[in-house]
């Protein structure tokens, strides 16, 4: 017999009945939620594929955007494909005329923390011959899979593309790309439609590059890093920031000519545009000024931050060794910084004097060192050399 004031089971079956019913609903509603949220997430990823493709027409048919420097058409061409699948590996490799790769870029963080493209100038895929028709006849098979990971099975699903970029019959460049998800058929296609804007903006940057860049230091022009110069001059009045500019100049490097040679001068000039170059962050500029000068441009940044760029420089340029007919030698490097952080009476013209000055102080100092401009540098190397000392006597 049961209790008094206890509910039989019979008695609770339609309260548990009627508490149970409205708990799958919910949970019906909820995977129909998800389920929908599922299909429009999908949805917004072909709309965003397409709108990339379709951003890439509007320009042109290439992603050269607002520059042709070759890190920000990657960039364009990162975020298209990236829209597309989820990208994991974004490799380019761009080929020289002699079908050597001669520039290498990998995904690395960015200023913001995200990946991007970036310039990996420690590769050691630089300078390695590549087989064009090997890379021809592997991309268009039906699944590229020889260039998959080993861990991937054969006959697995697809992750990894091999995709190269021709400019008429030349191989250009080839770009590996890979996935965390299946590639299918139709997000391949997707994939290859992006090939042709991004052969052409790099095609190009390429043409832009020979026009704003030293031949032999692969460094930018006088030319053009001069037009730079106005333009941060003219960002840094508009916003009050500071900018910096470093003036390099070869110790000795006469004599080098003289008793080595102008071959082994010239592999100086190149050796040292490399190690500039590998420490250059992407919003500084280095140039060739002209014979052994460089200059470098650093945007929002005082002279105290610079010096510690250019001390890295001058610092691995004193530990490179050079040879030539079997012999070794060294080179060494002086440099002078000089910034505008307020809003004085200056010029580009002024705030290059004045790096060059403190060079000049460096040379006076003893070479292989970095000085940064004062008021008492300034003044000391005018009672030097009796006029400003944008030219030095040749050799020092």
């Amino acid at each position: 017999m049961e209790k008094p004031g206890r509910p039989s089971f019979r008695e609770l079956l339609p309260l548990h009945s009627n508490r149970v019913l409205p708990l799958w609903g919910e949970a019906l509603l909820a995977f129909v939620a998800i389920a929908a949220g599922v299909l429009a997430w999908q949805a917004r990823s072909r709309e965003q594929a397409l709108a990339a493709r379709l951003a890439a027409r509007e320009r042109g048919g290439h992603f050269l955007g607002e520059s042709p420097e070759p890190a920000e058409i990657l960039k364009h061409a990162y975020t298209a494909a990236a829209a597309i699948l989820p990208v994991t590996c974004f490799d380019l490799y761009r080929i020289d005329p002699e079908g050597k790769v001669d520039e290498v870029w990998t995904l690395s963080p960015g200023e913001a923390g995200e990946l991007e493209p970036a310039l990996d100038p420690a590769s050691p895929l630089l300078a390695s011959p590549v087989d064009a028709r090997r890379i021809r006849d592997l991309s268009a098979t039906e699944t590229e899979r020889s260039f998959a990971p080993r861990d991937l099975l054969a006959g697995g699903p697809v992750r990894r593309l091999r995709l190269p970029l021709f400019s008429g019959d030349r191989l250009v460049a080839h770009l590996d790309l890979a996935s965390s998800e299946p590639i299918d058929e139709e997000k391949k296609s997707e994939i290859r439609a992006l090939l042709g804007p991004l052969t052409v903006s790099l095609h190009a940057s390429r043409n832009w590059r020979v026009a704003v860049t030293d031949e032999l230091s692969g460094l930018a022009s006088r030319r053009y890093f001069e037009a730079r110069l106005a333009e941060e001059w003219a960002r840094r009045d508009r916003y009050e920031t500071p900018l910096s500019i470093a003036c390099f100049d070869l110790d000795r490097f006469k004599a080098v000519n003289d008793t080595m040679g102008h071959a082994a001068g010239d592999l100086v000039l190149r050796r040292f545009g490399v190690i500039i170059g590998s420490v250059v962050r992407a919003s500084d500029l280095a140039c060739r000024f002209g014979g052994e000068e460089f200059a470098m441009l650093f945007p929002n940044t005082a002279a105290a931050s610079a010096r510690i760029v250019v001390e890295r420089i001058r610092r691995a340029l004193e530990r490179n060794r050079f040879e030539t007919d079997g012999r070794d030698f060294w080179v060494t490097v002086s440099a002078g910084v000089a910034d505008a952080t307020a809003t004085e009476g200056l010029d580009p013209s002024k705030l290059l004097a004045r790096a060059d000055q403190a060079l000049y102080a460096a040379k006076a100092g003893g070479r292989n060192r970095v000085r940064i401009w004062t008021e008492r540098v300034g003044r000391d190397a005018a009672a030097t050399t009796g006029r400003p000392p944008a030219v030095r006597p040749e050799g020092t």
